[in-house]
């Protein structure tokens, strides 16, 4: 097995499951309570660089934030729970330190329903279009290796599916805007679905399959389950810190931007 082999394995096992206890130091977040620290340590080097088109038209590549912390995630914007949560979680860590030096990257795991439009609708109602953010957008052509190189199962929607649910949700916003309903600061509820298969308790489930995963995050379905974890870069483009978003909390998210916005950047 090659070196890049062994090397994407590793980050999809990390990406994949909820696992390792760590955190930037062994005592700086939540005074050291490991109960309150379950995250991910992802291989300690360069984050992998890529290339996409932003809300903006924009190509952006990750090199292009160095000198900045990253705060990467995956979202897609015709999801109504678990991705405005988790946009919302992050932005209010963002709130809490310098804004100047944290970049907030959004790469889309939907490649049908995330266009421009709808993209740029979606950071409207969170007053991000004049944040240091970019929603990353491409075919999944180009969004596959992203997805890849970090681990990351997308919607497995059909592209049939993928457009239904993303005109449903335009009329769903649409009808919110004119009730005058907040979406953007709805709390998340997990939905509850039926348990695990039994694949899902053999000792090596294919951790690919998120039907698998056991614990449901989408209201939408099955199909539109995907991998949904933040990982933080310094300043010097290294992957830090995984944080599943079970475990992802603004106030504990500012702690590690901090740490690591007091690192040097070269």
């Amino acid at each position: 097995m090659n070196a890049e082999r062994r090397r994407y394995l590793l980050a999809f096992v990390l990406c994949s499951v909820l696992g390792v206890l760590g955190g930037l130091t062994m005592a700086d977040l939540r005074g050291g309570d490991p109960e309150a620290r379950p995250r991910f340590l992802p291989p300690r080097e360069q984050a992998r660089d890529f290339r996409l088109t932003d809300q903006d038209g924009k190509k952006i590549s990750l090199a292009d934030a160095r000198g900045d912390v990253v705060v990467l995630t995956w979202i897609y914007a015709t999801c109504w729970d678990l991705c405005p949560a988790e946009a919302a979680e992050i932005v209010q860590a963002m709130d809490r330190v310098r804004d100047d030096g944290v970049t907030f990257y959004i790469v889309s795991v939907d490649p049908v329903g995330d266009v421009p439009k709808r993209v740029r609708k979606w950071l409207a109602v969170r007053d991000l279009l004049d944040r240091p953010v970019h929603y990353l957008m491409g075919s999944r052509e180009e969004l596959a290796p992203v997805w890849e190189a970090y681990g990351i199962v997308p919607v497995n929607a059909s592209d049939e599916e993928a457009a239904a649910a993303a005109k449903a949700a335009d009329e769903f916003r649409a009808q919110a805007a004119k009730d005058g309903l907040d979406l953007a600061s709805r709390p998340y509820d997990r939905p509850e679905r039926p348990g695990p298969p039994p694949p899902a308790l053999e000792e090596n489930p294919d951790t690919r399959d998120l039907t698998y995963r056991g614990r449901t995050r989408h209201a939408a379905g099955v199909e539109f389950e995907h991998s949904a974890y933040t990982l933080l870069i310094d300043r010097r483009g290294v992957q830090r810190l995984g944080i599943p978003f079970e475990r992802l909390d603004p106030a504990t998210l500012a702690q590690d931007l901090e740490v690591l916005l007091d690192e040097p950047a070269k």
